[in-house]
């Protein structure tokens, strides 16, 4: 897909989520309801560019700073991911996370619940083991800059918080030698406070 063509579809799949939260957005008054709508569509475009499709389920309410997600998505990875893009937006005080996981609510009876705690501890080691494969590999690579970068994994994705300060080059390298680590199905990359 061309440069020009993503850009559109980005800004068109930007609109059609916004639609639905439109009457709340037309209620607030004055440069703080304009704020609050302008903090709004930029964590929405952030969740959009960040996590792509998945963030189209992600429903983002602002006021004052204060940042509510909510949505029901199909992936762990979307719900926890999606509240560290929205904390790296600017004008972002804080962030409350209402999102849930689909197949998380399906459970009813004991048995279901006990498997889908099981199938839980299991993806949470899976992404421990994730997150420390990525970093062993970016310290390797990286030398003492691998201790700088801020890592965190679910269900295969990958954030990495690098430093404001950082040369391209190594960012650059940093984001390269994450998609290499066995496990990895996509990087996400964030400036660091």
């Amino acid at each position: 897909m061309s440069r020009s063509l993503r850009s559109f579809a980005i800004a068109l799949v930007t609109l059609l989520p916004l639609a639905a939260g439109c009457d709340r957005l037309r209620s607030s008054s004055g440069e703080a309801g304009e704020s609050t709508r302008a903090l709004a569509l930029r964590v929405r475009l952030e969740l959009l560019q960040k996590l792509g499709v998945d963030g189209l389920r992600v429903e983002v309410d602002a006021e004052e700073g204060k940042v509510h997600l909510g949505g029901k998505v199909k992936k762990r990875a979307t719900a926890e991911l999606a509240e560290e893009v929205a904390r790296k937006v600017d004008g972002v005080g804080s962030v409350s996370n209402d999102i849930r996981v689909e197949g998380a609510e399906s459970a009813t009876t004991p048995g279901q619940k006990v498997d889908a705690a099981l199938g839980e501890a299991e993806h949470e080691l899976a992404d421990a083991a994730l997150e420390t494969r990525a970093r062993l590999a970016l310290v390797d690579r990286l030398g003492s800059d691998g201790f700088r970068i801020g890592t965190d994994a679910a269900s295969g994705v990958l954030t990495l918080e690098l430093p404001r300060g950082m040369e391209r080059e190594r960012r650059q390298d940093a984001i390269e030698t994450a998609k290499k680590v066995q496990g990895v199905v996509k990087v996400v990359a964030l400036d660091k406070d």
